[in-house]
């Protein structure tokens, strides 16, 4: 299928790069379909884009690049949802904001992304009982040279 895009312009998506966010993305509810647009320019970030509406993606980030001590546990409710079986199956996403010059970037710790790539279902949660927040700032020269792929949680 073609979607024509705000920033990628038309992009050519297989069935198979669609992955499902069964409740939709917390303030998009109705936008359940979703693909992953990796611009070779901009490691170590990608883009989460909206299948539904062309207008809308997310810039995301592997957390574990930035936050080597991140630390996240997915409470068995969202593995059932999300039908993981195992933990390499999943990939963490969180999202990136940036100022307007692009002086300080900042990652949403609390509320990560789970991403089963074996099932595409995946998920925004809230990790309650935690000490992140919405806007942790990250330096990109911290970034380590793996930063072209994301990391897979280990079990």
């Amino acid at each position: 299928m073609n979607i024509s895009t705000l920033f990628f312009g038309e992009l050519e998506v297989q069935e198979t790069e669609v992955f499902t966010f069964a409740q939709g993305v917390p303030g998009f509810e109705e936008l359940t379909q979703f693909t992953l647009v990796q611009p070779a320019d901009s490691a170590p970030f990608s883009y989460i884009q909206s299948v539904q509406e062309g207008g809308l993606s997310f810039l995301v980030t592997d957390p574990f690049l930035f936050f080597k001590d991140y630390d996240i546990s997915l409470p068995e409710t969202v593995q059932e949802e999300l039908k993981i079986e195992q933990p390499g199956d999943v990939l963490v996403w969180s999202v990136v904001t940036m100022n307007d010059d692009f002086t300080k970037i900042t990652l949403n710790l609390l509320a990560p992304i789970i991403w089963n790539v074996k099932t595409k279902l995946a998920k925004q949660i809230i990790l309650h009982d935690s000490e992140y927040n919405i806007k942790h700032e990250i330096v990109l020269s911290e970034v380590s040279e793996e930063a072209n792929e994301p990391t897979q949680v280990e079990g």
